[in-house]
């Protein structure tokens, strides 16, 4: 190569990125050439940079599409540089250039203490040929100093564990055979106890599983008449496996003990293709059903008395809005003795926000229920000035709110509502007819045979 005398290519990192360096007039590289250098005075926006501690990585794409990448540190190779003033001299190895002509690119990567990548500058240059050199070979493609020197530790590693493993071979063969056929007796010794007739695993299985039958056969027998059972919840009375028939079980809630729908059960044999419905009967894990014992809850049951009273709105408002339910007495216009009349004077009083539950028949009606003793002998109503349904019965009134609502839609439904007393709620069920029986239920003397009881 030829290097012109005193010349220092300058390289800024800041301001060199998006360009490409022409470098013919600093670096020539030949064919064959062994060590080819490039004095360069590094700089970040004109001012010296500590090269101490750097990495420069270079590489390519020569005339013949050969990838090249080489990395090496920064070092003071020549007596005119000054790394920590940003003098330094970048060289290339004898692999660099091994084919004629122009570079498809070229580029010098420059990386900081921390392993990042400050900075890359792309440069332009030919190399010369040489007849000589000419067919010493091509480069490899993408060859990295750092996979010789992994790749020299793993073959110096493997060599000292292939020395080690033939100087121990003998004694690790020995010790693993020896083992070997000691796990291999130890594991015939245990199956044999597994396999044996009087006292191995399988017949003591045997016997366990003809002691619990047993067990089960005593419960079931003794059926324990005498007393209720007690469970927290429904999943708790359906796991229990020493439930017989006619037991009685009383469960403090349904799915925990505290959620106000406890109940009490009669446990019964399962009827010839029956199918429990999972709310009134029960289907238990050791093949009985738990029958719901109506006769132990009165007809003005807790959830009955919670909501036993229904209001039926059809909004027309293709949602499922929330209740909002206010009762109150004596409004303006409601005194039965003229305006003005009521306990307060002007104005209503006993204003109460009523609980509620909603159901949804469809997205256009809604099903408000109430307790049973806030009924009102009225239908719904709605009023356009109030965006609100209105129930009137002499000076009481109640007012359903559903939020914003669609005044005329809301009035296409007028007339189609109702208000009544519920005949059944929740969990609960039973007729509302003065001249059907009450409390009927069937009791289940065996698989084949039925009691009806009922009250007039």
């Amino acid at each position: 190569m030829a290097l012109r005398e005193k010349a220092r290519l300058t390289l800024d990192l800041t301001r060199y990125q998006d360009q490409i360096l022409d470098i013919s007039g600093y670096f020539k590289g030949r064919v064959g050439d062994t060590d080819d250098y490039l004095p360069v005075y590094i700089t970040s926006n004109s001012l010296p940079v500590d090269m101490r501690g750097w990495k420069y990585e270079y590489g390519g794409v020569d005339s013949q599409g050969y990838v090249h990448k080489h990395i090496y540190h920064v070092e003071a190779n020549d007596r005119n540089d000054q790394i920590a003033l940003g003098r330094v001299t970048l060289h290339f190895d004898e692999r660099t250039f091994n084919v004629p002509g122009h570079w498809q690119q070229f580029f010098v990567r420059f990386i900081g203490r921390d392993g990042q990548t400050v900075s890359t500058v792309d440069m332009d240059f030919d190399v010369i040929d040489d007849q000589f050199f000419a067919h010493v070979g091509n480069a490899g493609r993408d060859y990295i100093e750092e996979f010789e020197e992994i790749l020299k530790q793993v073959t110096d590693k493997g060599n000292d564990i292939k020395d080690s493993l033939d100087q121990a071979g003998e004694t690790y063969s020995q010790e693993f055979s020896e083992w070997l056929a000691k796990y291999k007796q130890s594991l015939n010794d245990a199956m044999a106890e597994v396999n044996d007739p009087k006292n191995g695993l399988y017949v003591r299985y045997n016997q366990l599983l003809e002691m619990t039958q047993q067990i089960q056969e005593t419960l079931k027998q003794a059926q324990f008449h005498d007393r209720a059972w007690q469970f927290s919840d429904v999943p708790t009375m359906q796991s229990y496996a020493a439930l017989a028939a006619n037991d009685l079980a009383i469960t403090k809630g349904w799915d925990n003990y505290d959620d106000g729908h406890g109940a009490v059960w009669q446990i019964r044999v399962k009827h010839k293709d029956e199918t429990p419905d999972g709310t009134n009967v029960i289907a238990l894990s050791n093949g009985m059903v738990a029958e719901r014992n109506a006769s132990m809850v009165t007809a003005d049951s807790l959830e009955d008395l919670l909501y036993g009273y229904e209001i039926t709105i059809v909004h027309n408002q293709a949602d499922y809005p929330e209740p909002k339910v206010m009762y109150y007495e004596y409004a303006i216009g409601t005194e039965p003795n003229g305006l003005g009349s009521g306990p307060s004077g002007f104005g209503q009083t006993n204003t109460k926000l009523v609980p509620c539950m909603a159901t949804y028949p469809n997205a256009n009606t809604i099903k408000v229920r109430l307790p049973r003793n806030f009924y009102l002998d009225d239908a719904p109503n709605f009023e356009s000035s109030a965006g609100a349904w209105y129930v009137h019965d002499g000076y009481k009134t109640i007012k359903v709110s559903l939020g914003n609502v669609n005044a005329q839609l809301a009035l296409t439904g007028e007339g189609k509502g109702k208000s009544a007393l519920a005949g059944g709620s929740g969990y609960f069920s039973k007729p509302t007819s003065p001249t059907s029986p009450t409390d009927l239920r069937a009791i289940y003397i065996d698989e084949h045979t039925q009691r009806l009881e009922w009250r007039n």
